[in-house]
């Protein structure tokens, strides 16, 4: 009986390890487009915009409170108005400072440059290229793919 416990143990434990990889795949997948976007953003057609709102948010949760620059930014291309809020691809939330430097270089009303995708006008963002926090998704994915993996033999011996 007690083979029976350790074996339904040992799969539970497979089953958990293998949502982790799963989880970890699909951060990867999503990382390397954001990436992608990152990188061709660069080339991307500009237009003239300005910022509508722009604000420093502030989120609470059981680890603290995080903050983030909201900047929404409104532009037209071909007769046709559009509006954003992304700064740059892989923006992130984090400290307060960060978000109040993001908030001072984009007041509302002022003037800007808005790069946009020439196959979806309505993506677009202010500062395009590849930034640390691009990778970050990535590095996320890579980190639920690789520990689930390393962890995988040690549990499957555990049932021997």
């Amino acid at each position: 009986m007690q083979k029976s416990s350790n074996s339904m143990g040992c799969l539970g434990s497979m089953i958990f390890l293998l949502v982790f990889v799963g989880v970890g795949i699909g951060l990867s997948l999503w990382g390397w487009s954001v990436l992608q976007k990152a990188r061709v953003s660069e080339s991307w057609p500009q237009a003239q915009g300005e910022i509508v709102s722009s604000e420093v948010r502030r989120s609470d949760d059981e680890n603290g409170s995080s903050y983030s620059g909201d900047v929404t930014f409104e532009y037209v291309v071909a007769d046709s108005r559009y509006s954003s809020d992304n700064v740059s691809f892989g923006q992130y939330s984090g400290n307060r400072s960060h978000a109040e430097e993001i908030v001072a270089k984009y007041p509302v009303g002022s003037r800007v440059t808005v790069y946009y995708d020439p196959e979806d006008v309505a993506t677009a963002v202010l500062e395009p290229g590849v930034t640390w926090s691009s990778y970050l998704l990535i590095g996320m994915g890579v980190l639920f793919t690789c520990i689930p993996i390393i962890i995988m033999p040690f549990t499957l011996l555990r049932r021997r």
